[in-house]
């Protein structure tokens, strides 16, 4: 049958995004203990989607290269003449030939039957991988050269890499040198990072993606399952991957989605890989794979040595909150990076490990700022920047680099750490490596910590609060949230500093608080109880009426557009007609809360300010409920029946135990005591974590919805 000329695809049809096939520039593709499998599924994981374990999917997808028709001889397209060389290898949808064009020049051809693109979303899966990989554009990254057609195949040319994969690496070394991991990493971070500063998320990065051009630099390849986001906070959902590098949010997030992080986490698993020899969550099945990884079930077996740094480095990798996982330019910090790095890798790496031995510290620093450099890790720099800073660095150990020939020329007995000549900088150096250990130590708690400030913000989403229909007031209440918010940071500050002595201390002032309440917004409003045992009825549309214990007085507030609320002051014997339904609203919650609530004790009614004090707002979250009061004071009252008001913008806290006691303490005198004194259950720094995380959301809140 002859072929029909060749059609360039048309660049208006490289608009949709990919998910589709694993096509290796250089042989087959298999894994440590079977095949690197990937797949994808729009619903759900099914485990024995893996055509390792089902024959029949093996047959399918085999079928379906099977289409491929072998290319002629001879390949015209747009004026350039290809010649077809051998077979490379194949994939699950597609073949890999080499293919040379008339001045010589030799690519791979991944070659897709269109017999096999039945559908129109195939289609668009295929558009979209060459999309994406056209639009890349790194040193580590395989070249995209050209796409175009048949009557039967789409060719994808690409940059020929002529020494395999990484996989191929490791099946014949079986375990690879820190050294090599290091340049390797350097390298694989360099090109993940351009892919995602351009949102691009691979989601397939694995030992047999990842391949060596001539001179045995990395180049990653495949971007079958690869994904653009829309912006940085965009989730995706699709269930894809391979089983032994999948991360555990692809796996469990059906609802949380995944981003960036999934290749962060893949990463760490070539890292243990290559250093140990096999996956970390490698097993027979694929649902125990599945299962050890949702657990991160994986340890570091002892008759494989490796650095204490690197096991830090890819633990710390491998957590299973994404949050909590470096970013890349923190894995660029860690302390392992600063071990013996080789300046390039040499030829003979297939076959036996190369020997770094002679490298001293001096010049491997030197190698990995160059390596770092190549991979475009230092890209965010200016060149002249990149040029200065290059200088400046060689400048500061060049008295140990002028000191390298001597050493090579005259090679001291005793070894470079101990020669008399290297003491110096050897010292410096251990300095050096003490104070980024520290730093790596600091990220870490800071991801912890924002990992845990994420869970916080999951838990306080409002079940239920009071509508405010003025900005001037969510300003107002939005300052009081800042102020206190500040006092307990400056009180943190404090008390690492020391604490504060005596005369510093703030004067303990017992806050006004809420001692009973009834949430019947549903129909009425919110009633509560104050100290003073005044009254008062938030109703839903947002005007309080707040009746006073100790005269037969009232208090109507209302909205204001200057002030944020205003109140009106009333005699009982005068109320106004328009009122007379609200105060009976109030007298029958003042009832049902005397019959049925019990009443907090609290302090003496003469220890309290005179100024009469009403609710603004309360806000209902599953762990609390926050009540926001006039005079700057925020009550939480938990669901363990532990009470906690802070005052006096954010100086003082005041506890209330589920039997009703109460006290009140400078807040740096509790958090140098470490818990409220004779309290221990009351879990007070938890506590005061959900207390700064529901005050920093509400300081958010200044536009009326």
């Amino acid at each position: 049958m002859s072929l029909g000329p060749l059609k360039a695809i048309n660049d208006k049809q490289l608009n949709t995004r990919s998910k589709l096939v694993h096509t290796p520039v250089k042989g087959n593709t298999a894994d440590l203990v079977g095949k690197e499998n990937h797949f994808k599924q729009t619903k759900r994981l099914d485990p024995n989607n893996d055509h390792h374990h089902q024959p029949a999917q093996k047959k399918k997808r085999e079928k379906l290269s099977a289409l491929c028709k072998t290319p002629p001889s001879l390949i015209k397209t747009r004026g350039k003449d290809y010649h077809r060389g051998h077979f490379l290898g194949e994939g699950g949808f597609a073949r890999c030939f080499q293919i040379k064009d008339d001045s010589g020049e030799i690519f791979a051809a991944k070659t897709v039957a269109k017999a096999s693109i039945k559908s129109e979303k195939t289609r668009k899966k295929l558009l979209s991988e060459i999309q994406i990989h056209k639009s890349m554009s790194h040193p580590n990254i395989v070249q995209f050269i050209d796409c175009f057609e048949d009557d039967s195949n789409v060719y994808i040319l690409l940059e020929i890499c002529p020494n395999g994969s990484l996989m191929e690496l490791l099946k014949r070394r079986k375990v690879l040198t820190e050294p090599e991991v290091r340049f390797f990493t350097t390298q694989i971070c360099g090109a993940i990072k351009y892919m995602h500063s351009r949102r691009v998320i691979h989601r397939d990065l694995k030992l047999g993606n990842i391949f060596f051009d001539s001179n045995y630099n990395l180049k990653i390849g495949d971007f079958g399952l690869a994904a653009v986001l829309a912006n940085e906070s965009e989730r995706k959902y699709t269930i894809c991957g391979t089983p032994n590098y999948i991360a555990p949010e692809v796996l469990m997030g059906k609802h949380s989605g995944h981003s960036f992080e999934v290749d962060i986490w893949s990463l760490g698993v070539m890292l243990y890989a290559l250093l140990i020899g096999k996956p970390p969550f490698q097993a027979r099945d694929v649902n125990t794979i599945y299962e050890r990884i949702k657990c991160r079930d994986f340890s570091f077996p002892r008759d494989k040595p490796i650095s204490d740094e690197g096991k830090i480095l890819i633990r710390d990798i491998l957590s299973l909150d994404p949050i909590e996982r470096p970013s890349l330019t923190e894995i660029m910090d860690y302390v392992w990076f600063r071990g013996t790095f080789p300046p390039s890798i040499p030829s003979t790496v297939m076959s036996e490990a190369p020997n770094f031995e002679d490298i001293p510290e001096e010049q491997s620093l030197v190698n990995f700022k160059d390596c770092m450099e190549k991979s475009l890790l230092l890209e965010s720099m200016s060149s002249d920047k990149i040029q200065r800073q290059k200088r400046d660095y060689i400048s500061s150990i060049k008295s140990s680099i002028d000191k390298l020939e001597e050493y090579h020329q005259n090679r001291p007995f005793l070894p470079h750490s101990l020669s008399p000549g290297g003491t110096k900088q050897k010292y410096k150096e251990v300095v050096d490596i003490e104070a980024q250990r520290r730093l790596n130590d600091l990220a870490r708690e800071a991801r912890i910590r924002r990992a845990q400030q994420a869970v916080l913000r999951k838990e306080l989403i409002a079940t239920s609060t009071n509508v405010i229909k003025s900005e001037i007031s969510l300003r107002i209440l939005a300052s009081e949230c800042h102020l206190t918010l500040n006092g307990i940071v400056e009180a943190e500050a404090q008390y690492k500093m020391g604490g504060l002595p005596k005369s510093r201390l703030p004067k303990i002032k017992h806050p006004m608080i809420v001692t009973k309440w009834v949430d019947y917004s549903n129909k009425h409003g919110f009633s509560y109880q104050l100290s003073t045992e005044d009254i008062g009825v938030l109703f839903n549309n947002g005007t309080t009426v707040l009746r006073l214990a100790d005269a037969e007085e009232f208090w109507y507030i209302s909205y204001d557009d200057r002030e944020g609320w205003v109140a009106s002051h009333y005699l009982l014997s005068e109320k106004p007609r328009e009122l007379s339904r609200h105060l009976e609203v109030v007298d029958f919650f003042a009832k049902y809360m005397k019959a049925n609530l019990s009443r907090v004790s609290t302090f003496g009614r003469e220890e309290y300010h005179k100024d009469d004090v009403f609710l603004r707002r309360y806000t209902r979250y599953k762990p609390f409920v926050m009540f926001e009061l006039s005079d700057g004071t925020f009550q939480f009252n938990f669901k363990d029946h532990h009470k906690m008001a802070i005052s006096d913008g954010g100086k003082l806290v005041t506890y209330i135990s589920p039997s009703h006691e109460s006290t009140t303490y400078p807040l740096v005198e509790v958090l140098k005591y470490g818990e409220i004194p004779g309290y221990p259950e009351s879990n007070f720094r938890e506590k005061l974590t959900l207390i700064k995380e529901g005050l920093k959301q509400k300081s958010t809140i200044v536009t009326v919805d």
